[in-house]
């Protein structure tokens, strides 16, 4: 589970370097004081009346706007440099516990001989159970 949540997240944050470094244009058409389409990455379609208008009389009434969104340009990488202020004597302290001989042995497990218990009975004769 440790696993795919790490794999997601980070998916993620490569998407997220990536739209943060993309650009794109946003193309709008208005007729009048009215927003008649908007596209992405592609170039807004003018209105029914736009198009039947003499060339000359096109800009009065209608108008277009193009909007360059930019990503960008530069990544920086910065690395999180911090200060840990620890005690000299907590240091010589930790340093001795941890390197003394006890800490870091390791157990051996020895196996003891294993001893059957004694029966007084003989079970063979006592259940009537021989070998012909």
């Amino acid at each position: 589970m440790n696993l795919f949540v790490s794999k997601i997240t980070s998916l993620l944050l490569a998407l997220l370097v990536l739209f943060s470094t993309l650009s794109f244009t946003v193309g709008t058409h208005y007729c009048g004081n009215i927003m008649i389409d908007k596209a992405i990455l592609s170039k807004a379609q003018t209105c029914e009346m736009h198009q039947e208008m003499p060339s000359e009389e096109k800009s009065e009434c209608c108008g277009d706007e193009v909007e360059i969104i930019e990503g960008q340009d530069v990544l920086q990488f910065s690395k999180a440099e911090f200060d840990l202020d620890i005690p000299v004597e907590f240091a010589i302290f930790s340093l001795i516990h941890f390197s003394s001989t006890g800490f870091f042995a390791k157990e051996i497990a020895t196996a003891e001989v294993y001893d059957p218990p004694h029966y007084y009975q003989d079970f063979q004769i006592l259940h009537q159970v021989f070998l012909i």
